[in-house]
């Protein structure tokens, strides 16, 4: 039980604050809350092994480097050339309107989804809940249980943002994102690659939101 409540807390608060209320710097307080204070609260009281420590190494940065140009321009080229068959313009303005995603919050709701977002999900997930896991199953299983998890609550998003059939076709490249940065995580020992990845990943999501979206 204490498990699975690890795993769905953060898509309970996504849902809490996008899905019922609508609002993004309140889903942004309670998800970053969650993935900060749990974490915290329980290396504290020391129920669970992870560290907060990155440990970078220089094998770290290349795989979390390359990797994340890779996703940076995948993710930008391939919404660029089918952005007409992903988005109705006007309905996904017209929703981040709703959800507060404008307006003088703006450049900090960008800031936080490209430097804190991407360190506070992998310290969650590919450091916090892979200690937790493998303290009942194999590297491997942890791994994987860890990034469906972490790809779940993007479908609350995604199933908005996208047109049919793409918001759910969207998830799997999130949930493979997850497996490749969980294998960077038990590879190198550090979460160095993973979160420079991370940050490049979603340094193209929010290209593709100034260049297409965001009226200027």
């Amino acid at each position: 039980m204490r498990k699975f409540l690890l795993l769905m807390g953060p898509t309970i608060m996504i849902f809490i604050g996008l899905t019922l209320f609508e609002n993004v710097p309140l889903t942004f307080g309670l998800f970053y809350g969650w993935l900060l204070l749990v974490p915290l609260f329980l290396r504290l009281v020391n129920k669970n092994p992870s560290k907060w420590k990155i440990s970078i190494t220089k094998r770290s940065i290349i795989w979390g480097a390359s990797s994340g140009l890779v996703f940076m321009a995948i993710i930008f080229s391939l919404v660029s050339y089918l952005f007409s068959f992903l988005f109705d313009l006007e309905v996904i303005r017209s929703l981040l309107e709703k959800w507060n995603f404008d307006g003088g919050m703006l450049w900090l709701l960008i800031a936080v989804l490209i430097f804190l977002n991407p360190y506070l999900e992998e310290n969650y997930w590919r450091n916090f809940m892979y200690e937790e896991l493998k303290l009942s199953m194999s590297p491997g299983k942890s791994i994987f249980t860890a990034s469906l998890f972490y790809s779940l609550y993007h479908i609350l998003s995604l199933i908005e943002l996208f047109n049919w059939p793409f918001n759910v076709v969207a998830v799997i490249p999130v949930f493979l994102a997850g497996l490749i940065w969980g294998a960077f995580r038990h590879k190198t020992g550090s979460l160095a690659g993973p979160v420079i990845s991370h940050v490049l990943a979603d340094a193209g999501i929010m290209m593709v939101y100034l260049v297409y979206i965001h009226v200027w």
